[in-house]
């Protein structure tokens, strides 16, 4: 994404503290700058269309997520650095401005990606969901879209104690939802978009039925289907319409790896994505915690399954033959690896 065409003029100083430099991507509720802050700090911007701040509905939501996203602190999560509504009354939020790309960037060039790339990609979006969680928050709209690979300048220290130079950052808390604590009453629902929020394709069953119930279990199973996207290159329910989907998520389980690429894969996770996908939530894991400690193992068994050289269960990108190199993954946030099969460069 790129270009000047946004509503703001280049060099506009937003909230009397961030200098715009170019538009970086809009939507139907705002637009995303890449500004520079008075100390030099380079920041995404996000700015609240000046018709949707007519709408009282759009101008509390948009407050809802800056004060939602300030209270997940992760490194696995995108740090919000402010937000407030500047003299000529136009609402921003501040985030830190990530070098990287999108998951869905990554995989319209990829198509599909082998277990050691999906590996650390799911393990730190459960760190993120874990943080989330946490704090009360249900993101609920994990998507590609919204998990950001971030590229990273290790320091030698860093080297030496063997981070990961790419780490998946979630994004993105505009539809997220505060779980009530100690008994109080269900948060209010803003507008009647709240019956369903969030990406269908990704969207757990219940959620398809309304948003303003799901738990955390939700973006569990969102995650799982990222997971199953990017391992397979297809989605787990596929349909001409939305209508078609929605039924088909309502009434049917989740299709298996093998049934879909395929290939021969480990018991490990063609059961840890049944779970985490499973059709009732009360079927899943019961937390991002313990689905952690569940992906784990799987990549230990997959890392067993490489060892032993079998291939068609690692869903390497390229066909298998003398130009296949075994490289090693670093789970970041761990000290487990992963020896995973990618296609040669």
């Amino acid at each position: 994404m790129g270009g000047d065409a946004g509503s703001l003029t280049l060099g506009t100083v937003v909230g009397g503290l961030y200098k715009v430099r170019r538009l970086i991507g809009q939507g139907g509720m705002g637009e995303v700058y890449a500004a520079e802050g008075k100390g030099g700090e380079h920041v995404a911007l996000k700015v609240l269309h000046e018709k949707a701040a007519q709408d009282p509905d759009l101008v509390a939501r948009f407050q809802r997520e800056a004060s939602i996203a300030a209270t997940v602190k992760s490194p696995y999560v995108a740090g919000i650095l402010g937000a407030g509504k500047d003299r000529n009354g136009r609402l921003w939020i501040a985030f830190e401005r990530l070098n990287g790309e999108g998951l869905d960037e990554r995989l319209r060039r990829e198509a599909y990606l082998s277990f050691g790339e999906v590996a650390p990609i799911v393990e730190d979006a459960l760190q993120g969901l874990k943080a989330a969680h946490r704090a009360g928050v249900i993101h609920r709209d994990i998507k590609p879209a919204n998990l950001f690979i971030e590229k990273r300048k290790l320091t030698a220290r860093e080297i030496r104690d063997g981070e990961a130079e790419e780490r998946t950052r979630i994004l993105d808390f505009g539809v997220s939802k505060l779980r009530p604590k100690g008994g109080r009453k269900s948060e209010p629902s803003l507008t009647a978009f709240d019956a369903t929020l969030g990406s269908f394709a990704y969207m757990a069953p219940e959620q398809v039925r309304g948003s303003a119930r799901v738990d955390e279990r939700a973006d569990l199973y969102a995650l799982g289907a990222v997971g199953f996207r990017a391992l397979t290159g297809r989605l787990p329910f596929e349909g001409t319409n939305a209508l078609t989907l929605i039924a088909l998520k309502l009434d049917r389980d989740p299709p298996s790896l093998a049934s879909t690429t395929g290939d021969e894969w480990p018991a490990s996770i063609e059961r840890f994505l049944s779970k985490i996908m499973a059709r009732e939530r009360e079927k899943r894991f019961s937390s991002a915690v313990e689905a952690v400690d569940a992906w784990r193992r799987v990549c230990r068994v997959m890392g067993n399954a490489a060892n032993r050289g079998a291939p068609t269960s690692l869903r390497s990108r390229d066909a298998i033959d003398d130009k296949t190199e075994v490289t090693v993954a670093t789970f970041a946030g761990t000290s487990s690896t992963f020896n995973g099969m990618t296609r040669k460069r």
